[in-house]
C-alpha cells in the first residue's frame, strides 16, 4: 500500500461539522481573460454564432444545467455521450471552467512572484510559461475526467515548452472529441518552436495503465530527456468529487501520485472543486493527505506542507477553502446569459496547487518569494450594520504560517477588500 493510500485511510472525507458559522460576503477583484485560443475555440465548437444552432444549444444547456445543480451523484456517464449533449455542455460550462483555469494560473504566478500584485516592487508581467521554460523543455498534461478540456487548454496557452504531450482522458468519446478539437485551436497558435503530442483515451479513470503513458516516445527516456527537465502536469477539475464513490478511481490518482514521489519526478497538481464545503472539504482532505505525504501546496495555501489549519482545527471546522475572483466575458456568452437566465458573474472554487516533493525540493531556488507570502485571505465574515458599502465590523479571516487569524483591514470600505486567495501584507492589528 503506498504511503499516500495509508494516509488517506485515517483522514475522514469532511468534518461532520463546521462551528462558529459566519456571515459569507462574496468579493471580486482581479477579473481574469479566457486566453484567446481558448476563447476562439469555444466560439467555433459551441456554434455560438448561428442563431438558429444557439438557440438549440441553450435549451440543451438549460436541462444540463438542471441536472447538474440538483445533485452531481446523480450524473450519469451517459450523459454526455451524445454529440448535441456534448455540444451544449461546451456552450454553456466550456467558457466558466477555463476562466477558473486562468485564474488558477494568474495566482500561481503571483504566489510565485511573476505576476503584477505578486509583492511591491516585483512583478514584471513574465508569462509563467516563460517562468517555468527557464528549468524545464518537455511537460507531460494529463487531464483526468477531461470533459471539454478547458482546464488543459488554458494551461497550454499559459505554458507552452519545447515539447507538450497532452493526454485527454474521459468516458464520453464525445467530449473528447470536442476536447481535441480545442486542443487543435491552441496547437495553431503554439509557432513553430514548439512541439505538441495529443492523445484521447476513452476510459474511465480506475481503468488507466500509467505505464502505457510512460513507454510513449514522447515520454522522457534514459539517455534523451534528463528526467530532471520534464515536468508532469496533473488535472483534476471537477473531478475528484465525482469519483467520492468511485474507489478504484481514487487509488489509481492516489498510486500514480506517489509514484511521482518514489520516482522523483518533477509534477504539478492542478485541483478544483465547486466551492460548497461538501467539495472543499473533501478537496482539503486530499491535499492534507499528499502534503503528509511530501507534496507541497504552493495554492492557496502559506502552511506549505503543513496541515491545513481549517481542517479538523481545535474546536471544529471554521470555514472552507475556496478562492474568488471574476472574469470578462466575451459578449457572445453575456448574450447566453441573458437567453438561459443563467448566470456566471463569479467563478468561485476549491483550487489547488501542489508540487511534487521532487519539484518541492528545487522551488527555493525557482522561486525564492514563494515562502515569503505568509498571509492569504481565506474568508471574509462581516457583523451585520452600517451603511451599505462600509459594513461595521468587516474583517478578514487569514491564513497564516501560524494559523488562523481574524484581522481588520486598515480601510474597511467592501471596495477595497481583497478577494479570496489572495496574498494580504497590510492589515491592521488582530
Amino acid at each position: 500500500m503506498t504511503k499516500i493510500k495509508k494516509h488517506f485511510k485515517k483522514q475522514p472525507v469532511k468534518p461532520d461539522k463546521r462551528t462558529g458559522k459566519v456571515t459569507r460576503r462574496t468579493v471580486g477583484g482581479g477579473s481574469v481573460d479566457v486566453p484567446a485560443p481558448v476563447l476562439r475555440a469555444w466560439q467555433e465548437l459551441s456554434g455560438i454564432k448561428d442563431p438558429a444552432k444557439a438557440t438549440v444549444n441553450a435549451a440543451k444547456f438549460r436541462q444540463l444545467w438542471r441536472i447538474f445543480t440538483s445533485g452531481r451523484e446523480r450524473i450519469s456517464p451517459e450523459l454526455l455521450q451524445d454529440p448535441g449533449a456534448a455540444e451544449a455542455y461546451i456552450t454553456g460550462f466550456h467558457l466558466p471552467n477555463a476562466a477558473r483555469a486562468a485564474l488558477l494560473c494568474r495566482r500561481i504566478a503571483q504566489r510565485v512572484g511573476i505576476a503584477p500584485g505578486a509583492k511591491p516592487g516585483v512583478g514584471s508581467g513574465v508569462r509563467l510559461g516563460d517562468w517555468l521554460g527557464k528549468y524545464f523543455n518537455h511537460q507531460r498534461i494529463f487531464d483526468l475526467g477531461c470533459g471539454s478540456g478547458a482546464w488543459s487548454q488554458v494551461w497550454l496557452s499559459e505554458v507552452r515548452l519545447k515539447r507538450n504531450a497532452v493526454h485527454l482522458i474521459d468516458v464520453s468519446p464525445a467530449l473528447l472529441e470536442m476536447a481535441a478539437k480545442g486542443i487543435a485551436y491552441v496547437r495553431a497558435s503554439m509557432g513553430q518552436n514548439a512541439s505538441l503530442y495529443v492523445e484521447t483515451v476513452a476510459k474511465e479513470i480506475g481503468q488507466i495503465d500509467f505505464a502505457q503513458f510512460d513507454a510513449q516516445k514522447n515520454a522522457p527516456q534514459p539517455g534523451s530527456d534528463a528526467p530532471d527537465k520534464s515536468l508532469d502536469v496533473y488535472i483534476l477539475g471537477y473531478v475528484w468529487n465525482e469519483l467520492i464513490d468511485d474507489r478504484a478511481g481514487r487509488d489509481r490518482i492516489l498510486t500514480r501520485l506517489d509514484s511521482c514521489r518514489t520516482a522523483k519526478r518533477n509534477a504539478l497538481l492542478l485541483l478544483a472543486e465547486p466551492a460548497t464545503d461538501e467539495f472543499a472539504w473533501d478537496a482539503m482532505a486530499l491535499r492534507d493527505q499528499l502534503c503528509a505525504a511530501g507534496w507541497v501546496a504552493i495554492y492557496p495555501c502559506p502552511t506549505g506542507a503543513r496541515a491545513c489549519p481549517m481542517l479538523n482545527a481545535e474546536g471544529g471546522v471554521r470555514d472552507w477553502c475556496f478562492s474568488e475572483g471574476g472574469w470578462r466575458k466575451p459578449e457572445e456568452y453575456m448574450k447566453l446569459e441573458e437567453d438561459t437566465g443563467i448566470a456566471h458573474n463569479k467563478i468561485n472554487s476549491a483550487i489547488f496547487a501542489l508540487a511534487s516533493p521532487e519539484l518541492a525540493r528545487q522551488l527555493p531556488k525557482m522561486s525564492p518569494s514563494l515562502i515569503e507570502q505568509s498571509q492569504v485571505v481565506v474568508g471574509k465574515p462581516s457583523v451585520p450594520g452600517g451603511r451599505p458599502g462600509r459594513e461595521k465590523g468587516f474583517s478578514y479571516l487569514l491564513c497564516t504560517p501560524d494559523g488562523l487569524v481574524k484581522t481588520a483591514p486598515k480601510r474597511i470600505e467592501i471596495k477595497f477588500a481583497k478577494p479570496r486567495g489572495s496574498t494580504v501584507s497590510s492589515v491592521a492589528k488582530p
